[in-house]
């Protein structure tokens, strides 16, 4: 499992771990190398968390860290590569609307809208979504 949490080099945002706020990439133009290793890609939308040096409490939207929990439980629970990656809401609302996504948080596996706002996916929804995108992969 990969997982995006942030696109500066050398970043000075403090380290992540299992009970910390996600930290969210803000440039909507820079692209990660490790996507184009990965079989599948989970694309997460939040508002909450780390947005550069700005921080967003959780009590601002309980279901962000939860849809990321439950992605990064997703990945960790198929064999396939998976790319988890995390995004600000605030500067990619652009790309989520593509995918019809207008209420954060919004998670996309592999360019398709899965949930979106107050319905948070359950861990095993999720690994159906990245199942079924593996088998078409192969199809």
């Amino acid at each position: 499992m990969n997982r995006l949490i942030s696109d500066n080099e050398g970043s000075t945002d403090p380290p992540v771990d299992e009970t910390s706020p996600p930290v969210a990439s803000l440039l909507p133009w820079r692209s990660s190398t490790s996507k184009s290793e990965s079989d599948i890609e989970i694309k997460l939308y939040i508002v909450t968390g780390y947005h550069g040096k700005l921080k967003i409490p959780e009590g601002f939207c309980r279901e962000c860290n939860l849809f990321v929990r439950a992605a990064d439980a997703a990945a960790e629970q198929v064999d396939a590569n998976v790319h988890v990656s995390v995004v600000s809401w605030w500067t990619h609302f652009l790309s989520a609307f593509r995918y019809g996504g207008y209420h954060p948080p919004i998670i996309v596996v592999d360019e398709t809208r899965l949930s979106q706002g107050h319905q948070i996916p359950a861990t095993e929804e999720i690994v159906e979504a990245i199942k079924e995108s593996v088998n078409r992969w192969y199809e």
